[in-house]
């Protein structure tokens, strides 16, 4: 019995050397890498914090401050804010026929908001520009509209500066239409606003065009 013993005992240390020696003349190397400080933040951000716009988000390797949203009907594709969020109790969505998309954020120290919603068709309105432009320019008070084409898609776009009671409104209108799939279009609108209306605020800050000019060229359908 002890002879047994001691057989099993030299078999498991036998073992565990060879193991050793294995181990000990295998060159193993782990691959480490960096993170990368910008994938880090976009993915820290408030955006991908917040329960119901992260559903919609995913990294954009070539943006610094932006997002990819992804529309619930996955018609379409635009850029989205990283310190952005989608209004969860106004959202809706029919199918893959129709979306409706409230975001907000704010740019806190300049006491700037911003406000976008974008309204999305894939049916008989959609392929229906002309209704959809002639709709959109009974809200610009006789503003121009500017259209042209760019890729895919088609562009009827208008900005309008406002007040209400003292407080002034950079206003941004677009409809883009969709070239490739003709039943598709977004009808856009974007302000920029003081987030305190008691308070001062730039609303025509270049940041503001900036931004709104980059979301509606971004839309893919």
């Amino acid at each position: 019995m002890q002879l047994l013993k001691n057989r099993k005992l030299a078999l498991v240390s036998l073992f565990l050397i060879i193991t050793a020696i294995l181990i000990g003349g295998c060159k193993v190397d782990f691959e480490i890498k960096d993170t990368d400080p910008k994938e880090e933040e976009l993915l820290n951000s408030r955006a991908m914090k917040d329960d119901k716009s992260v559903k919609f988000l995913s990294l954009n390797p070539n943006e610094k401050n932006y997002l990819t949203f992804t529309s619930g009907t996955k018609g379409y594709k635009m850029l989205f804010h990283k310190d952005a969020i989608v209004q969860n109790f106004t959202y809706e969505l029919k199918d893959d026929k129709y979306e409706f998309v409230e975001v907000t954020f704010k740019i806190k120290p300049d006491n700037l908001e911003l406000y976008q919603k974008n309204k999305y068709f894939n049916n008989y309105i959609g392929e229906d520009a002309n209704y959809l432009v002639d709709d959109m320019k009974e809200k610009l008070n006789g503003a121009n509209v500017k259209h042209y084409v760019k890729k895919d898609n088609e562009y009827y776009t208008a900005r309008l500066l406002n007040k209400v009671d003292g407080v002034p409104f950079n206003e941004f209108f677009a409809i883009i239409h969709s070239k490739k799939f003709k039943t598709r279009s977004v009808s856009f609108y974007g302000y920029a606003s003081c987030a305190d209306v008691k308070k001062t605020c730039n609303a025509e800050d270049k940041r503001v065009e900036k931004h709104f000019n980059k979301i509606i060229e971004s839309f893919e359908f």
